[in-house]
Formats: C-alpha cells, structure tokens, sequence
C-alpha cells in the first residue's frame, strides 16, 4: 500500500516472497496492495496471471505498465466481486491498515477451494529495533520496520496468531534476513542521489555493483545465520495459510 504526500517512498523486491513461491505458474493470482508491483511482475513472468489492487493513483500508473490488470481503489472497500483466485497476496500491506484481520476476512471470500493466501509483514522484533528501544529510542524511518506509514506492528508470534485466528493453517514459512537490512538507507546514501530521488524503482540500488556482490556473497550467509534466530535476525516475515479442514 502506498502513500504519496510528502513521502519518500522506496519498493524493493521481496526476494523472500520468491524465493517461497518457487516455479508455480498457471495460477490466478491477486496483489492486494500491489504498489509499484516491483515483486508480483516476476510472479507474472513466472506464467502467472496476475491481478493488483491499488490505492494510490500514482502507483496504479506504474503497476499497470508491469501487470497485465490493476484495480484502482479501496483496499478495505473489497472491490472485487464475482471472481475467484488461487493465491491471494498481502505483502507488507497489512501494518498500513488500522484493522487488518477485518481486511483479510473480507477477502477470503475470494480464494478458491484448496488456494491459499501469501502474508508478508515486517518484524517489530528485529535486532536494530530492539537496541533502539533498550536505548530509549523509537523514531519512525523513511522506510523499514519502523515506516512512518505504519500503524500496526507485529512479531513472529503475533503474525502467526493473526493468520490462524481466521481458521488458517499456516503451511509455509520463510523470511527476509535484517542482520544487514536496517544499513539500507546508508548504502543508499553512499551509492548517490540517483537512488535516493528514484522513489519507486528500486533498479539503481538492485543493480549496482555493491547489491550484486552483496546478494552473491553475504546474503546466503545472512540467511543462515538468521535461521538461528529468526524472532530478531529476521526483517521481514512470509507466511503462506490454507483453510484449515
């Protein structure tokens, strides 16, 4: 989900996402949230097909240039009707809203029998937020955990229990390391201002040098290292849920 007004909006890919979405194709696949649809292009390339749901008129703009459909409107609205999906998407949509297991209910409507919905959140747990607030601090950021978009948060535990109190059984799981993730914005930084003043293309950072190395070499490390610990070495938490028999 996405804000415009005087905010610096940055969408990355959520390699997490596709790393637990593996090669399935031939399903029919909603983006609730869709934004820039930076991550669910490549579910589509994977022979998807794929619908977005947007709020933002900017966005949608954007979106519709990389998927092959996108719904202009309220998220919370449920604007689709008549229509059944095989997977339904909620990747980092749901901390934006201010009753997000209404939201998810209302589309459940929508999953096919034997479909299942794909839940990314970000975790309030992570290592730099923790020292933070041991530290006495809690600052909203431009971008990351502590968004100032955000309005709700939540832990390995919390997300879990939000899924499952909807009579979903959680059937896969996966996230994002952050050992190196809360450094983002000074690489950005240090990367130059072509970066910075790109809000919604995350190809200049992606493509450079530094990120290519980094993705090679250190994060299949920091993915192992994290699976030690994932309740605070994790940024970002994937879950996938089926309907509980």
């Amino acid at each position: 989900m996405y804000e415009s007004a005087n905010y610096h909006y940055f969408e990355d890919v959520n390699w997490g996402l596709l790393r637990l979405w593996g090669n399935r194709k031939n399903l029919d696949v909603l983006d609730v949230g869709c934004g820039f649809a930076t991550t669910s292009q490549h579910i589509q390339t994977r022979g998807n097909r794929v619908t977005g749901i947007e709020s933002s008129a900017e966005a949608v703009a954007v979106a519709r240039t990389r998927l092959s459909e996108v719904i202009h409107g309220d998220l919370q609205s449920h604007p689709i009707t008549g229509r059944r999906f095989d997977v339904i998407i909620f990747a980092d949509v749901l901390e934006h809203l201010a009753w997000p297991i209404g939201v998810l209910r209302s589309y459940l409507d929508l999953l096919n029998d034997g479909g299942s919905l794909i839940v990314s959140l970000p975790n309030i747990g992570l290592w730099s937020v923790r020292l933070n607030l041991l530290l006495g601090r809690f600052r909203y950021e431009e971008t990351g955990v502590l968004d100032r978009t955000h309005l709700r948060f939540f832990t390995r535990r919390t997300a879990r229990e939000m899924i499952e109190s909807m009579g979903l059984k959680i059937v896969r799981r996966t996230y994002n390391p952050g050992l190196v993730r809360p450094f983002v914005p000074l690489a950005k930084k240090l990367l130059g201002t072509s970066i910075a003043s790109d809000s919604h293309d995350p190809s200049s950072l992606i493509e450079s040098t530094p990120y290519k190395l980094y993705m090679k070499t250190i994060d299949p490390i920091e993915r192992i290292v994290a699976s030690s610990w994932p309740g605070a070495l994790a940024f970002q938490m994937i879950f996938e849920a089926r309907k509980d028999p």
